[in-house]
């Protein structure tokens, strides 16, 4: 069968001689007729529809559209999960930990003078003040929370919610450094607000934007429509952009509001939890002891020969003597089964990686895991990791930082220059790093690439959160202290050049 749609041969023209063509001979037999093979057309199958792969509609909405529509259910039931189901749970844990984690994301400023030297006074200063001002009580409005704990709760919102708002206050009355914040619940945005507005702006699901598509401000309400024990009225405010920010993981194109990280997740948390309860009810009843009393010769009707059961629990050495034509059936189910593993494990691998981490780390099952899964899996979510957390400083730390730093400025709590606020704006943000999974042979490795120029020690110390500056004036500080008390100094600190040849000298030149 020929399945080339095009014939393989040029076609040729033919001239015809002036002389009419002989007639062909009748023929004696039949010609066969063969049906020509239809032209096929060049087409991608997964855009159509069809009985077997249904779901898909030829013209969609925009994923903008889209989340407008669904963003209320797609939130309640991530939290929902969060409240009920621990793989939820534990994801926002796992978020909080490896995204935030258990000392924040720390400041390290690298303030230049115009000659390219580092101001290391002013470096000094303005990360010793920002210390102070993340103190407990200092940078919140609520006066509960830390910075750190701002950080977190600002976490757990972009992991269940897909991201989270927060509000500045400036100005008297408003702390040491004259700035707080104050973490919005998402509640709070008039989602069923979307309107034109003069001079191409528009309002779409609470915020407002400019014929640009640049946010000018947010609707918001003073307090959740569930809160009415507050005794005030509700009341919708616009709050310039200026005044607030919204955190998102940007994944979009236009995006504007936030996915909650689990929303492919969350259809099948809900089923497995249902089947986890299904089966812990039938293996309840499984490892129960149970029997039932079969009755004979009845005369057609039940319960005529005993009128009550011969006992309704049986309690260990129990004897008892059975009535006439009653006999005892025992019930021995077989459940739970040996399925119910391989299934529960592939519904969290699916979970799993819906929300980008490995299906160890999710569900705390280490039983089938080795070095090598391990380490490949441990890489790729790293990964994931640390693009989140450049996604949360750039979003969240740094426009914080420069409200924060002028407002320092003007309150005389940083004694700085204000006209130099251009320079003094150089925050880089060292979150945190990870051991290595084979520490051995990974030092191996960093130190045949510093000895062959392939890596730098910035680059291998930034791999765990820290900054070279750090481990130099901490190693300095070590070797100080050692030498004030008469110590000996460690062999693993560098040793000073003897004159004497040996193998800390570098190889000579011929």
């Amino acid at each position: 069968m020929n399945l080339w749609p095009f014939n393989s041969k040029r076609s040729e023209t033919r001239i015809e001689p002036s002389a009419p063509a002989p007639k062909p001979a009748p023929e004696t037999a039949p010609q066969s007729h063969r049906r020509s093979a239809p032209l096929q057309t060049r087409s991608y199958r997964a855009a159509r529809p069809d009985r077997l792969a249904s779901g898909f509609s030829m013209f969609g909405d925009t994923t903008r559209q889209e989340m407008r529509q669904d963003a209320r259910g797609l939130i309640q039931h991530s939290r929902h999960a969060a409240h009920n189901f621990d793989f939820q749970r534990s994801y926002e844990m796992l978020f909080r930990r490896h995204v935030i984690g258990p000392s924040g994301i720390r400041l390290q400023m690298n303030v230049r003078d115009p000659d390219g030297k580092k101001d290391d006074g002013a470096n000094r200063t303005i990360e010793s003040a920002w210390a102070k001002w993340g103190k407990m009580g200092t940078p919140s409005r609520c006066g509960r929370l830390s910075w750190h704990g701002v950080e977190c709760q600002m976490a757990t919102g972009i992991a269940r919610e897909g991201g989270a708002f927060m509000r500045f206050h400036e100005g008297a009355g408003r702390g040491a450094f004259g700035f707080q914040v104050e973490p919005v619940l998402f509640d709070r945005l008039d989602l069923d607000l979307t309107t034109p507005l003069p001079g191409g702006a528009y309002i779409e699901a609470g915020i407002e934007f400019d014929q640009s598509d640049r946010i000018l401000a947010y609707h918001m309400w003073n307090r959740p429509h569930s809160e009415a024990h507050r005794g005030t009225a509700q009341i919708r405010e616009r709050i310039p952009a200026s005044r607030m920010i919204y955190v998102l993981i940007p994944e979009e194109i236009a995006q504007v509001l936030g996915v909650p990280r689990s929303a492919t997740a969350l259809r099948l948390m809900n089923m497995s939890e249902s089947y986890q309860e299904s089966a812990m009810t039938a293996a309840n009843y499984g490892a129960a002891a149970m029997v039932f009393f079969k009755q004979e010769h009845t005369g057609g009707q039940i319960g005529s020969a005993v009128e009550d059961a011969p006992f309704d629990e049986i309690e260990a050495g129990t004897v008892t003597m059975m009535p006439p034509s009653v006999e005892p059936v025992f019930n021995t189910p077989h459940y739970p089964e040996a399925a119910i593993e391989p299934f529960m494990r592939h519904m969290g691998t699916s979970q799993a990686a819906g929300m980008g981490v490995a299906y160890e780390t999710l569900t705390a099952d280490l039983s089938r895991a080795n070095f090598s899964s391990l380490r490949a899996g441990k890489g790729e979510e790293r990964d994931e990791w640390r693009m989140l957390q450049r996604a949360v400083f750039e979003g969240l730390h740094d426009r914080v930082f420069a409200r924060w730093l002028r407002m320092a400025m003007l309150s005389g709590r940083l004694s700085l220059p204000l006209f130099k606020l251009d320079k003094f704006d150089a925050a880089t943000w060292r979150p945190r790093g990870w051991q290595s999974v084979n520490p051995k042979d990974d030092a191996t490795a960093n130190a045949a690439d510093l000895a062959s120029g392939a890596r730098s020690l910035t680059e291998i110390v930034a791999e765990r959160g820290r900054s070279l500056e750090d481990v130099l004036d901490e190693r300095k500080a070590e070797l100080e202290a050692f030498k004030e008390r008469g110590l000996p100094v460690p062999e693993w600190s560098p040793k000073p050049d003897d004159g004497v040849p040996g193998d800390f000298d570098p190889p000579k030149k011929e």
